[in-house]
């Protein structure tokens, strides 16, 4: 059976991409996770050798594309630093350099004596093969392999999904060791097959094939006993990588301490809050707004991780059922939360907070690809992969679990308590006004800036409107006046700058504390700051 020409497509919310045109696209690509999108496992990655490398000679000279056994034998010696079996001889070989440095191989390895013809096919662009009944071997080099991604590609492939059937873990003895093999059997190359996948540290994989009645374990074995001799202290040879071995558990400061052992994580994440409020929780600036969620009953304790970009008040409230060990609030800007009794534990950062902060996570959208930092990271906090992502509601709040009953909103923490103090300036304009309500602000007159540009155009001999076109924010609402020294507010950057008339006798800011403002001195008609002609 001829096998068809390779596409790309989806297994278990993993997404495969190749960027042929740039190296570390293709080392990506022939690495493990080329290998998990497809039943019939090999033949569509070789399909991509030749079309790969055709695209990479216009672009990148390093690349080497050989069937002379020699040079087979050199690439595998990179690939896995073995040698081909005493009865097997390379097929074909593909080796790929960047910047001096090896970044993927691939290796063909077939019987000897075994006209390349009876196994592999294909015209420009492709290259098809099917074992027959031949015993074949793939080897796969890939530099820069995530070990996570490479633990989850390889549980996805034990579990199987629609596209591919599950594959059974394995112990085989070879050289002195049981190595950790993958199995299954599938219809493909044109009979039923024997499948066997072998994985190893650096993004290092072993693809055997052959006939399911008369696959040649003694070469399988010859060829893994070589590995044991090369690889004696290998992760991943030796061991199986299971669900719970995914999962690490750290004692990471920038978690949530005191969790009970069994529990599971509730991702909800937005860019901003969906009722606005008349408060300000930092002094970014950005206006605050409110989320509101609801948890009910669930099968296990559950700890919610609430992430936002603007500053969010998560507004949390329990169903009869609910269980929640904790809360995680992170976002780029103060994330807080409100309606749980003070004794929730609970951890809040943001990327604001300074150097030292913890470090800030968002996926920018709730596809495979921009949650598996995200996950990373869930992992590293709580030794456990996100249990539910939310990014999108159902209707006016979240919700988590069976909601039945009343919903109940602990007094312990209010809307109050999570607002800036009054001793603490907010940022913006929300700042500026606090400064005009407290006198030491006021909005300048018309005739006060009619009265500086007069002035300023007549010092440099320039007419007035022609001046006042090269100052910008030259307007009412965005011209005040200094009454005092004053300690202006912060994220005064951009839209929210402004303009400030500096009367004689009252100091202009430092420096660093000036934002994108621009000043108008009185005294000399000077101009200073960031809009300044």
């Amino acid at each position: 059976m001829r096998q068809r020409a390779f596409a790309i497509r989806h297994s278990g919310g993993v997404i495969l991409w190749i960027v042929v045109a740039i190296a570390l696209g293709a080392a990506a690509y022939f690495g493990y996770r080329g290998l998990l999108f497809y039943r019939q496992h090999v033949a569509p990655a070789v399909a991509e050798v030749s079309k790969v490398a055709g695209a990479l000679a216009r672009y990148i000279p390093s690349y080497q594309l050989t069937r002379e056994p020699n040079q087979i034998a050199r690439i595998l010696d990179g690939a896995l630093r073995i040698a081909p079996p005493d009865d097997y001889e390379g097929a074909f070989g593909f080796s790929f350099d960047w910047m001096g440095r090896n970044r993927s191989q691939l290796v063909a390895l077939a019987p000897k004596g075994v006209p390349a013809s009876d196994i592999f096919e294909g015209g420009k662009g492709e290259i098809r093969f099917r074992p027959g009944p031949h015993t074949i071997f793939v080897a796969v080099r890939s530099d820069g392999t995530d070990r996570e991604d490479m633990r989850d590609g390889i549980v996805k492939m034990v579990n199987g999904d629609a596209q591919m059937e599950a594959l059974q873990p394995v112990f085989i003895d070879a050289g002195g060791r049981r190595v950790a093999a993958y199995v299954g059997t599938a219809e493909s190359y044109g009979g039923r097959n024997k499948l066997v996948f072998v994985f190893l540290d650096d993004g290092r994989l072993l693809h055997a094939v052959g006939p399911a009645g008369a696959f040649n374990d003694g070469a399988l074995t010859r060829v893994l006993a070589a590995l044991v001799a090369t690889h004696p202290a290998n992760e991943f040879l030796y061991a199986h990588a299971k669900e719970d071995a995914i999962a690490r558990p750290a004692n990471d400061p920038c978690g949530i301490a005191g969790l009970p052992d069994d529990f599971d994580v509730v991702m909800l994440s937005v860019m901003c809050g969906s009722k606005p409020l008349d408060i300000a929780i930092d002094q970014s600036g950005y206006e605050v707004a409110r989320e509101e969620v609801v948890v009910g009953s669930t099968p296990k304790p559950v700890v919610l991780v609430l992430n936002g970009y603007d500053p969010i008040v998560w507004n949390v409230g329990q169903a009869p059922g609910a269980r929640v060990a904790g809360v995680l609030a992170v976002g780029v800007y103060r994330q807080a939360v409100t309606g749980l009794p003070k004794t929730t534990r609970m951890t809040a950062y943001s990327s604001s907070d300074g150097p030292n902060a913890c470090r800030y996570f968002r996926p920018e959208s709730g596809d495979a690809n921009a949650l598996k930092p995200v996950d990373r990271r869930i992992r590293e906090l709580f030794g456990r992969k996100i249990g539910t992502f939310r990014n999108v509601k159902g209707g006016e709040r979240f919700v988590v679990g069976d909601v039945s009953g009343d919903v109940v909103h602990s007094p312990n923490v209010t809307l109050a308590q999570v607002a800036l103090p009054p001793d603490v300036l907010p940022g913006g304009q929300r700042g500026i006004d606090r400064l005009v309500k407290e006198q030491a602000l006021r909005v300048a007159t018309d005739a006060e800036v009619a009265a500086w540009i007069a002035g300023a155009s007549q010092r440099i001999g320039q007419p007035a409107d022609d001046y006042r076109r090269r100052v910008p924010g030259v307007r009412n609402d965005r011209v005040y006046v200094l009454v005092r020294d004053v300690a202006l507010p912060a994220a005064l950057y951009g839209a929210n700058s402004h303009t400030f008339i500096v009367p004689p006798g009252v100091p202009v800011p430092a420096p660093g504390a000036r934002g994108h403002n621009t000043f108008l001195l009185v005294d000399g008609f000077k101009c200073t700051g960031a809009g300044c002609p």
